[in-house]
């Protein structure tokens, strides 16, 4: 962990007077199958419901398609490349069509050439059949390898895909990040039970691992609490002004209202928890409240 935790008073055996857990945890690149994971999080105690949702058909094909692309493959001549590009060209109920673009470049980036159906592939979303049609070698290849990672990639979830899953339970924890970037989030002692079955988990997975540290609730534990739910309250209405600004997508907009509702809900865990100037928080939550009013009157 590269963050210094200075006076952070962190035990490795439970004690009296522990206020939450600091946590973080790590996921690499493997892949899953359904059934598998659906056991690690019953086994772990948790509940079926945080499960991802199925895999859908046209998401495994278009995974597979862009894990084949390829950039700056050298050619016979100096200082000229080609790249392999995956472009959509048409998708409908039925199926979905993705080409493999062929264009050569020189060692600027500067186009030479260009052929736009290297390889074509159109998935069958009903039968899961690809075919495929190439003019080109190279690109025949990763057609090819595309179709053998489109059966991997339907019944397997990536680490991303577990990833979302873990950060969608740990927000249902009143979690507050204690890094400005993330990855390391303080969980209220109320949460506790929850967050071990979530450690045992991720731990359980192939490439996974999670970490929690009690916290004791001594006078700089407090003080660093209160930053950090400070910093957090503060950047969250940062963000509900951009949304009103109209500098977010639609789609971020959206996921921020769900976050700040959520920061407003969760502030109920910290009432008991923070001792340091509280009326300072509840005015945060105050102004929170009004923006999440005026996001959604803006909608």
């Amino acid at each position: 962990m590269s963050m210094v935790l200075e006076n952070v008073a962190a035990i490795q055996k439970e004690e009296q007077g522990i206020i939450g857990h600091l946590t973080w945890y790590s996921i690499s690149e493997h892949l899953i199958g359904r059934d598998d994971l659906r056991k690690k999080l019953l086994d772990a105690g948790l509940d079926e419901g945080w499960m991802p949702n199925e895999i859908r058909v046209s998401d495994a094909f278009r995974r597979a398609t862009k894990d084949v692309e390829v950039r700056k493959n050298p050619t016979s001549q100096a200082n000229v490349f080609e790249n392999f590009l995956v472009r959509e060209v048409y998708s409908d109920h039925k199926v979905v069509q993705r080409n493999i673009v062929q264009e050569t470049v020189d060692q600027k980036g500067k186009r030479l050439s260009y052929d736009g159906q290297a390889a074509i592939l159109i998935l069958n979303k009903e039968s899961k059949d690809i075919r495929i049609a190439a003019q080109h070698p190279k690109a025949e290849q990763l057609a090819l390898e595309a179709a053998k990672l489109f059966a991997l990639y339907c019944e397997n979830y990536s680490a991303q895909a577990i990833r979302v899953m873990v950060m969608n339970i740990l927000k249902s924890m009143s979690p507050t990040p204690v890094r400005p970037n993330g990855g390391v989030y303080f969980i209220p002692s109320a949460h506790s039970e929850q967050l071990a079955r979530l450690c045992t988990f991720v731990s359980s997975l192939e490439k996974g691992e999670m970490y929690k540290v009690p916290l004791i609730d001594t006078q700089d534990n407090q003080r660093m609490l209160f930053d950090k739910l400070e910093a957090h309250l503060q950047n969250t209405i940062s963000e509900c002004d951009l949304a009103l600004g109209g500098e977010l997508e639609k789609g971020r907009v959206k996921a921020l209202l769900d976050d700040a509702k959520r920061v407003v809900a969760d502030f109920n865990h910290y009432r008991a928890i923070v001792t340091q100037d509280v009326e300072k928080l509840e005015r945060y939550i105050d102004h929170l409240r009004e923006r999440i009013a005026l996001v959604v009157r803006s909608m």
